[in-house]
């Protein structure tokens, strides 16, 4: 396992002791890989889970909210990475994708 401060200077992270980011990132693996079956395969492929969320029982998808608001491709990538960073990649990388969407969405907008 990567010490603190190796986890922090790859992170660019402030935090004093690993955060749920970085602890999530680079724990050690010490669980045998199980095989997936044919359906949770497809679940993770069509509907991974850090692109749903629960409001009041409702359940929503990242995709119908794009689609919901009519977002163009640029600011509907924004949206994606925000809603998951630190659920797929690591917070800062998604993050940092979502303000690269949004630089890519005002240059294409000033041309």
């Amino acid at each position: 396992m990567k010490s603190i401060v190796e986890v922090n200077h790859l992170e660019n992270c402030e935090c004093t002791e690993l955060c749920p980011n970085c602890t999530e990132k680079y724990r050690p693996h010490t669980e045998e890989a199980k095989p997936l079956t044919g359906e949770q395969i497809a679940d993770a492929v069509l509907k991974p889970n850090y692109y749903k969320a629960k409001v009041k029982g409702v359940e929503l998808d990242v995709y119908d909210l794009g689609k919901a608001y009519g977002l163009n491709n640029f600011k509907f990538n924004a949206v994606k990475y925000i809603l998951r960073s630190g659920k797929k990649d690591s917070l800062i990388q998604d993050l940092k994708k979502a303000i690269r969407c949004l630089e890519r969405n005002i240059e294409d907008e000033m041309l």
